[in-house]
């Protein structure tokens, strides 16, 4: 591969690489293939900048200049490569939410190949208003993104990954900002439980059972025993509305796990009430079998259907958020209450992998990772144990 310099004005130039021979698809004839890349600096950066590209060029790696932006870049992967079923309806959903509400308007203009660590930089600190572990979420789809501009050749290198301030993982930070202690937890049931037969029952099983909203959503009555206090969690709703679509859990797998004595009966008084409602609505009701279903009070508009999953944002930004201030306790995220009830059994001594079980993650050491804030104190209670196990009790 060769290359030569042409200037085009002062302190701006053409660097002209010759790629060889190709046909053309049209006349069938061959023709020299040649790039025109332009440079602005001095002739002797000029020249470095050719013999870049050449080499380049020889290995296999030369990028074509190109005027397509971060944005359109964006809204392609998103389109080709995260579209279910490659992905995840939810991580769909979620990756479209980032890219369309955050990354297009503050970085899509930005030209594919311009783009520079510093502008992701900046766009990482505006991000200030969200949680650490969120704008993990930010970078994993920003550096997915242009980890498969990389391996189309549309860039030349992955330039996310040389951010300075990419958020850390691991710091437990976002885990301790959105768990409850045990009181704060009672003190809230007490407000669920004033608010309806239906978010008693939800909230107890979500302080129960631990598990992630969008299986709460998705539980049948089949999959509970009543008589034996066990839920089984198989599935995980992925898209609400008058068809709604349900898939696997997020490891793909399902679990059985025992409730307490009080999930039960408050599941069995909500399910004679759920009977009654449907007994009185029959001709109105779209039995899909959920535990947690839309009651008259979740209808919101003409496209509601008593009957149909409850809408999971809306447990999460509305509800929520209302019995909370009921409650006059501590903010927190909806997940958080998988968080409060994984740090109060780690904390009442429960091994870790029972409560990696319960919660439904894939490996111990994800649990342990994520409650690590917990482990200290589960040391010292280990370390007095065996010491009265070894000695007997020094103060006799």
């Amino acid at each position: 591969m060769r290359g030569t310099i042409k200037k085009r004005y002062a302190g701006s130039w053409s660097l002209i690489l010759d790629l060889g021979y190709q046909v053309d698809p049209a006349t069938g004839k061959t023709k020299r293939k040649q790039n025109c890349v332009t440079f602005r600096g001095t002739r002797k950066q000029a020249e470095a900048a050719l013999t870049e590209h050449v080499r380049a060029a020889n290995r296999g790696e030369f990028v074509e200049p190109s005027k397509s932006t971060l944005g359109e870049w964006l809204t392609e992967w998103l389109k080709k490569a995260i579209t279910p079923p490659l992905k995840s309806q939810a991580t769909f959903e979620s990756y479209q939410r980032i890219i369309e509400t955050r990354l297009v308007p503050k970085l899509g203009g930005i030209r594919l190949q311009a783009l520079k660590p510093i502008d992701i930089e900046a766009y990482y600190a505006d991000l200030s208003d969200l949680s650490p572990s969120t704008v993990q979420i930010h970078h994993a789809v920003l550096h997915s993104a242009l980890k498969a501009a990389v391996r189309n050749g549309l860039v030349t290198r992955n330039v996310a990954a040389l951010v300075s301030n990419k958020p850390r993982k691991g710091s437990g930070q976002d885990v301790l900002d959105h768990v409850w202690t045990a009181d704060e937890a009672a003190t809230f049931l007490k407000a669920a439980n004033a608010a309806g037969l239906q978010p008693a029952a939800f909230y107890t099983l979500a302080l129960d059972a631990g598990a992630r909203r969008g299986e709460l959503a998705a539980v049948r009555w089949s999959d509970v025993d009543l008589h034996a206090g066990k839920l089984t969690i198989r599935r995980t709703l992925l898209k609400g509305g008058r068809e709604p679509v349900f898939g696997e859990t997020k490891t793909k797998t399902s679990r059985t796990i025992d409730l307490s004595a009080e999930t039960v009966t408050r599941l069995a008084t909500h399910r004679k009430h759920q009977a009654e409602i449907k007994l009185r609505n029959r001709l109105h009701y779209t039995d899909l079998g959920l535990v947690f279903a839309k009651e008259w009070g979740d209808l919101h508009n003409r496209a509601d259907s008593l009957g149909l999953p409850l809408q999971v944002n809306t447990i999460g930004d509305r509800e929520f958020a209302r019995l909370i201030k009921a409650a006059g306790v501590r903010r927190i995220k909806f997940h958080g209450l998988r968080h409060t009830v994984a740090t109060l059994m780690l904390s009442a001594g429960v091994p870790a992998h029972v409560v990696q079980r319960r919660l439904g993650h894939s490996k111990v050491e994800m649990t342990l990772g994520i409650y690590a804030h917990v482990l200290p104190s589960m040391q010292q209670e280990a370390a007095a144990k065996l010491a009265a196990l070894l000695h007997g009790d020094l103060r006799a």
